[in-house]
């Protein structure tokens, strides 16, 4: 995390944490919202709204911030911030900076919400009909302490393997003959490579927040096993279970040669440039990316690209951000302001669409977590244009649907803590050639400390 954060959290204190209302979590019975008019979502204050996100499509962000100003004389100032978003707005939130809505991924909004910084989406405008559109697994990832933390920005599953199906065919591999499960995937590749077959896989590795360090959890949780107690948070990884089968197979796969060592200082961008070269049999990608690989102005492999199906095992996890309300002390009219705009930002608007989500789903192929976009017949459309093969809509829709989050980890303050330790953990362990074990061990005693920390 932040230097704040590693030295005494810089006045994000353990009492901050520790005072959050701790409600039983329990089944959501929410009331549909009528369809709201456009009066409703009219700024009223006059003050300015602070909108802060991650650099994804910024221009896309922007023209939907200034449709909103022109259509309900709002004062929304949207500004994209680069780097590593989770330390970045924790310093902001530190900081008392002027934030309304936020981006986040589960994990962090998390932890901001136990820092007391975000407040739940229950109690906007459009909270409760938006809940009860949300998919239960979607809802239930996004509910902490009973609460559901906020509106739905997207879903994806990350970590799915993509398929150049140009180097498939050209191998000689059948569909039918597609590893079913990790096991069966490296047992694969080392088959690939008696043969002399070179760059078979380029897997996530790479060097941000959500890279090398999911793709280790991810892992875990497609085989069945889990980091940490989801109850008691104590840690459940050992050099015999998921987590050591993990850490084995990687290392047997880095010292094979079989994959690039510049990987692990590559980012997102780099991974995704490596497959669309066409260089790659396979890749762990962000689902999402399977619209680009498969449009013939940025891939050379356009209309090729497919994914190991769903056969019994998930591959990835489910990858979701929401938009997030703060607690900064707002003046009644301006905190009205906010209500409002996150609600039509992240649910419908005053012609009863999911506008931005129904436009992240159309154009760049981003899920959503309510089953109104899911469901549309525009959905099914857009996702045929998408994707190489009209079967592989109902593919990728199972496999969805079968991706799970990793809310052991998730779900607990310290995520975001474990996460940077692992980031650069789990790269050593690579470059450095040490045992399953003593990474294990070394695992096991970060978690105890960091449960130790919070009095968990």
């Amino acid at each position: 995390m932040s230097d704040a954060d590693e030295n005494g959290n810089g006045g994000f204190t353990r009492r901050a944490f520790m005072m959050s209302t701790a409600l039983a979590a329990g089944a959501l019975t929410l009331p549909p919202m009528a369809l709201a008019n456009e009066d409703e979502f009219a700024a009223t204050s006059g003050e300015p709204v602070y909108f802060r996100g991650w650099q994804y499509k910024p221009d896309v962000v922007q023209d939907n911030v200034d449709k909103y100003n022109k259509l309900h004389s709002g004062k929304v100032d949207y500004q994209t911030v680069t780097g590593d978003y989770p330390a970045l707005m924790e310093k902001s939130l530190i900081a008392g900076d002027k934030l309304d809505m936020i981006y986040a991924n589960p994990p962090t909004a998390v932890r901001f919400y136990e820092a007391g910084w975000i407040k739940p989406a229950d109690d906007l405008l459009s909270g409760p009909a938006a809940i009860a559109d949300m998919y239960d697994k979607v809802r239930d990832a996004w509910t902490y302490k009973g609460k559901v933390l906020g509106l739905s920005y997207f879903l994806s599953p990350r970590g799915i393997i993509c398929v150049n199906r140009q180097r498939q065919e050209e191998l000689g591999i059948k569909d039918e003959e597609l590893p079913k499960n990790w096991d069966e995937f490296y047992a694969h590749l080392d088959a690939l490579s008696a043969k002399g077959t070179k760059d078979a896989f380029l897997p996530h590795w790479f060097n941000e927040f959500y890279g090398i360090s999911w793709a280790f959890l991810w892992e875990v949780i497609n085989r069945g096993g889990t980091t940490v107690d989801p109850k008691t948070h104590a840690p459940t990884v050992t050099v015999d279970n998921a987590a050591g089968k993990t850490l084995a197979a990687w290392k047997k796969l880095w010292k094979s040669g079989k994959v690039p060592e510049e990987v692990l200082t590559y980012t997102e961008a780099n991974v995704v440039d490596g497959f669309a070269s066409g260089r790659y049999l396979y890749s762990c990608q962000a689902g999402y990316n399977l619209a680009l690989f498969n449009n013939k102005e940025k891939s050379k492999i356009a209309g090729k690209v497919g994914f190991i199906p769903y056969r019994g095992q998930a591959w990835g996890l489910l990858d979701s951000a929401l938009y997030l309300t703060t607690t900064r002390k707002r003046s009644p009219a301006l905190d009205a302001d906010v209500s409002r705009f996150v609600s039509f930002y992240g649910y419908k608007n005053t012609s009863g669409k999911v506008w931005v989500g129904q436009g992240w789903m159309e154009n760049s192929m981003l899920f959503s977590g309510y089953k109104t976009v899911m469901e549309s017949k525009d959905t099914q459309e857009s996702l045929k244009g998408f994707l190489a093969r009209e079967s592989d809509v109902k593919e990728l829709l199972d496999l969805y649907a079968q991706t799970a989050a990793p809310n052991d980890v998730w779900k607990v303050v310290w995520a975001e803590e474990l996460n940077s330790w692992l980031r650069k953990r789990l790269a050593d362990f690579l470059l450095k050639d040490d045992s399953v074990e003593t990474v294990i061990g070394e695992l096991n005693a970060q978690i105890a400390s960091l449960n130790k920390k919070y009095k968990l």
